[in-house]
Order: C-alpha cells, then structure tokens, then sequence
C-alpha cells in the first residue's frame, strides 16, 4: 500500500495540470481509510476532498423500496442497499465533478452528519472519495482506485464499527449483511473493471489484483 500511495504522490508532483482521483469500492473495504493516507500525504493546501456519503439516498426512503434480482439461479426480494446505483443522486454528483474541472469553486452538500466543504478550483489535486463514485462517468477522474473485500472480513468490521458507533444489534447485521453481499456482488462489483486499479483489502492480506495505470506516461 505505501508503495501505491508514493507512486501516486510522485506521479501527482510531476504533472502541471490539475488531477481528480476517484476512490471506490463496499462498505468497510478500506477506501476512506486509503483516502484519508492520500490527503494527509498531499500538500494539504492543493488538495480537496469529496466524500460521497450525502450523494447517497436517505435509508428512510430506501426502505421502502423493495427490489428483486436473481443470484445463483435463486430469487431474492430484500429493501435496496446502497450497493444499488439507483440509491445514490448520480446526476448531482457528476455535476459536482464537471464543476472541479470546469475550474468553479462550491460547496459541498451539507448534512446533519456531514458539515459542507469548500472545494476550490485553484487546488491540484481533488480527492472523490465513496460508493457513488463506482456509478458516475469514469472519465470524469484522471485516475480511478477500487476497493473490496471479502463477505466475511466485511461483517466483522461493520459489526465492529456499527456496534460501537451506532449501538446496532448484531443479529440484524448479521441478517442484513447475507443480501447487502448479493447485492454488492450482483449490481456493484461489475463496475470495478472500469477502475485502473482494484485492491483485494482483506484481514489476511492486501492484493494488487489489478494496475494498469500508466504512473509515468506524464
């Protein structure tokens, strides 16, 4: 990982124009924690940061929308999860981007969890960081970073992290967590092949599984 993230501070020091990296993947799959290692590596007065958490439709209207998709040759009926492209506002957020690269300054979207942020255009570097990011235009980012794990890492660290800051039961998440993975795999992954970089983040190991950004090509 610390060699992806040099090679990514190097190739950022060496191009003049203005890069906006996109970072994707599932929940608990390790992005906003590769995220947050970028910004805090990056000149932190050339670097904006996008997270997409208010680009995602609220829960309360999710839960009333009841999809069906067939797994395995099985059929399966369960409340849209975030792993759903139509549970995010796409078309908001790809203005957002077309407006970094336009060069024009706005804020983020502010929320009761999430305080707006100034995003300038005199910056270098601007960071579009979440689940969202998997189902926008990829060419609106200079380089695209996906990352996934695998179904049981994943529920030990939302159990872990739900738990202790939200007081969730563990049965529920482990109830939800079986078609949260059916859908991931079923609508989600597919888009990770569109990303220049895919990382495998398990507790056991992290895995390179794909690299075919050209890091010197500038």
């Amino acid at each position: 990982m610390d060699k992806l993230l040099q090679e990514i501070i190097n190739w950022v020091s060496r191009t003049n124009e203005q890069v906006v990296i996109g970072v994707s993947g599932h929940g608990a799959a390790g992005k906003t924690t590769f995220a947050n290692m970028l910004v805090d590596l990056l000149n932190q007065n050339e670097v904006n940061y996008i997270n997409t958490d208010p680009y995602i439709v609220s829960s309360d209207i999710r839960k009333h929308a009841i999809i069906h998709y067939t797994y395995q040759n099985e059929n399966h009926h369960y409340k849209m999860t975030a792993c759903h492209p139509s549970a995010h506002h796409l078309s908001a957020l790809e203005r957002d981007v077309q407006m970094v690269r336009a060069g024009l300054d706005f804020y983020t979207i502010d929320t009761h969890y999430m305080k707006s942020e100034w995003i300038s255009s005199k910056k270098k570097v601007t960071i579009v960081e979440g689940m969202c990011v998997a189902f926008i235009n990829p060419d609106l980012f200079d380089l695209k970073i996906y990352f996934y794990t695998d179904d049981e890492t994943e529920l030990m660290r939302r159990s872990s992290r739900d738990i202790a800051e939200r007081g969730a039961d563990i049965n529920y998440l482990r109830r939800s967590h079986e078609e949260r993975r059916i859908q991931y795999k079923v609508f989600m992954h597919p888009y990770s092949q569109r990303f220049d970089i895919i990382i495998k983040n398990s507790d056991e190991a992290i895995c390179l599984e794909k690299n075919t950004f050209e890091f010197y090509a500038v």
